[in-house]
């Protein structure tokens, strides 16, 4: 079982026992993706950390960071920037099994989403899926709330091929995005993304979705069966449901992205009382602010070392009334500022994601969509 810690800073950790885990689904086809490319593919699966044959079986589970890391990896030995897109592709509803079943058998496109989102818990423990209708438009995408994230920018750019597929298989061919918010620097070759995922996406933002006129929520999923339905979503309810203290943590990192950050807000998402909030998390030893400042220190780091967003818009983003309380609880929790974070984290960043290689532009450059994978 999961179990919670405290550190002398007040920040909520998990022990070491808590490996944050994602079931492979479609990833089981990074090995022939690679492959194609011309690279290793057991070199670079052995140097994320992971076993042979770990992605063999589309319903095993592996630790998240080492999922991330092959895919950062993949994108270093490819010399391919945009190789989470390519990894993303591949997948499609049937790849999420019984979750994908209960998604693509659902009534509207809007039901359907809220599935997805409400039972993706149980295939990673390490980012969730979120569905916010707001103004007339809805952001469907993904945010990773997973401590040992290092770098999730290929991670994001999966996922977001990913939805882009599920909403074509929901919605129809039709369908279009309005806009793309990825919460990463923009690349060198912004060609890839502009043709998968049909518009010019903004980067650097504060958090990864697809964004669309709400209007599609109503539109009927065409072959929809009730009784597949039914069957998956008794399925998915045996499975049962995460610890506790990591729906929390899902929760408050659900309200961040709402603009809110009370635990008034988290309980109500959770349908508890605030007492009984602080009561189940008391006895696990710790406290709601503790879960909060941990969502909000992982949220900034990932910020502050994949994205060139500006600190007051951070700031903004975690629910501060200001760039200056955030910079001095920054700087307690990570015995350093912002600005250093960032500054130390983009070094790294340049190196891992300088590509110049020759090869880049002879195979992945603006005239090619690159591999397809099968």
């Amino acid at each position: 079982m999961l179990r919670s810690k405290v550190s002398s800073g007040g920040l909520l950790h998990l022990a070491p026992a808590a490996v944050a885990m994602q079931r492979v689904g479609a990833f089981a086809g990074l090995p022939m993706l690679l492959t194609q490319v011309g690279t290793d593919a057991e070199s670079v699966v052995a140097s994320a950390g992971l076993a042979p044959g770990a992605l063999d079986n589309p319903g095993n589970h592996v630790p998240y960071t080492a999922l991330c890391r092959l895919l950062s990896e993949g994108a270093a030995r490819t010399s391919c920037a945009h190789f989470g897109l390519l990894a993303g592709r591949m997948w499609h509803l049937s790849d999420l099994g019984a979750l994908g079943e209960l998604t693509a058998h659902s009534g509207t496109v809007g039901e359907a989403l809220q599935s997805l989102a409400t039972y993706q818990h149980l295939h990673s423990t390490g980012g969730l899926v979120f569905v916010l209708e707001r103004g007339g438009v809805v952001d469907f995408g993904y945010a990773i709330y997973h401590t040992g994230v290092a770098a999730g920018d290929q991670f994001y750019d999966s996922i977001l091929a990913a939805a882009f597929n599920f909403m074509r298989e929901l919605a129809g061919p039709g369908w279009l995005p309005a806009d793309v918010f990825i919460p990463h620097a923009r690349p060198r070759d912004i060609g890839p993304y502009r043709r998968l995922l049909k518009v010019q996406p903004r980067f650097d933002a504060e958090f990864c979705a697809i964004r669309f006129a709400a209007s599609w929520l109503s539109r009927p999923v065409a072959g929809s069966d009730p009784v597949r339905r039914r069957e998956a979503l008794a399925q998915l309810e045996a499975a049962g449901a995460g610890e506790f203290v990591d729906q929390v943590i899902r929760a408050v990192r659900t309200v961040l992205l709402q603009g809110k950050h009370s635990g008034d807000d988290v309980a109500q998402m959770l349908s508890m009382h605030r007492r009984t909030l602080n009561r189940r998390l008391q006895a696990r030893g710790t406290t709601f602010q503790q879960v909060l400042d941990k969502v909000r220190f992982d949220v900034a780091r990932q910020l502050l070392g994949e994205s060139d967003i500006p600190l007051d818009d951070v700031a903004a983003t975690l629910g501060y009334a200001g760039v200056s309380p955030f910079m001095r609880t920054f700087r307690r929790w990570a015995r350093t500022t912002p600005g250093q974070w960032r500054r130390a984290a983009a070094v790294a960043r340049l190196a891992r994601d300088a590509f110049p290689s020759p090869e880049y532009d002879a195979r992945f450059g603006e005239g090619t969509e690159g591999p397809r994978a099968a």
